[in-house]
């Protein structure tokens, strides 16, 4: 193909959003496809790169370091010291304008109530429909969880809330912006508590996708994920609008997943 420097800018920008562990094979992947493609369509398949760069990010393994419940709760409590001091001082910048939105910190509390009911009553619309049919085991301790999650994204849709105030004079579609960066937290919370083992509320590892998009009809599709202590594997089907099942292991199923975990300690 000739002249490609503008389709291989396309998937250079592209490549920014895989998993970085992943980014130099799936840059090389797409630019072994692009020169089959004819000059006047390669840029538009370039275009076609982010959203594959997308699913791979969202289908992909989580990160290790906020799999266990402890570590995820403390990355968002080190959200939630940072987003504090920065809605306060986006309160002193709202009062100039509007003394009524004058915020101490004394008030903190309060705001970050106001926002949790904001929060509650959105949380039917990104609530995922695909709930994991798992039993009634450590049903309290999941509850507390996502509750956790929720209240601890509070101060950060406070901030956004201070944001809109004052960036709404001079941006009319700031509602829209705004809307969108409350929703997305509150959909991470739920997609991440969806994707954790009911038992442990560890993240779920080793994803493998089966079936396929053309056998719809005659085979289940969907993403198969295990939990790394053994408790039971997640099978999420593609099509958001069914269940997930939730198949538990007993306890004889417990030594093939430690075993890994006491060969490494010995080494």
């Amino acid at each position: 193909m000739s002249n490609p420097w503008f389709p291989l800018a396309i998937l250079r920008a592209a490549s920014l959003l895989a998993p970085a562990d992943a980014r130099n094979a799936w840059m090389e992947e797409w630019r072994s496809e692009l020169w089959y493609v004819q000059p006047r369509g390669a840029t538009r398949f370039s275009l076609g790169a982010f959203r594959d760069a997308l699913w791979i990010r969202r289908h992909g393994p989580a990160s290790v370091h906020f799999r266990s419940p402890a570590s995820c709760l403390a990355m968002l409590a080190a959200v939630a010291a940072i987003s504090l001091p920065v809605a306060l001082r986006l309160a002193d910048l709202a009062a100039v304008r509007t003394p009524f939105w004058q915020l101490r910190t004394a008030d903190l509390p309060g705001a970050c109530l106001l926002t949790l009911a904001i929060s509650c009553l959105l949380a039917p619309a990104v609530l995922p429909t695909r709930l994991t049919t798992a039993g009634a085991q450590s049903r309290l301790r999941r509850a507390a969880f996502l509750t956790a999650k929720i209240a601890l994204l509070q101060p950060l849709a406070l901030c956004e809330i201070l944001a809109w105030i004052l960036i709404a004079p001079v941006a009319p579609f700031a509602p829209v912006l705004i809307l969108a960066a409350w929703i997305y937290p509150l959909r991470w919370a739920f997609r991440d508590q969806q994707l954790r083992c009911p038992v442990c509320l560890r993240r779920l590892s080793h994803p493998v996708r089966l079936g396929t998009a053309a056998n719809t009809l005659f085979e289940w599709r969907g993403a198969e994920s295990v939990c790394s202590h053994g408790h039971g594997l997640l099978h999420a089907p593609a099509d958001e609008s069914q269940r997930a099942r939730w198949l538990a292991l007993d306890a004889s199923w417990r030594d093939l997943f430690a075993a890994p975990a006491s060969r490494r300690r010995a080494t």
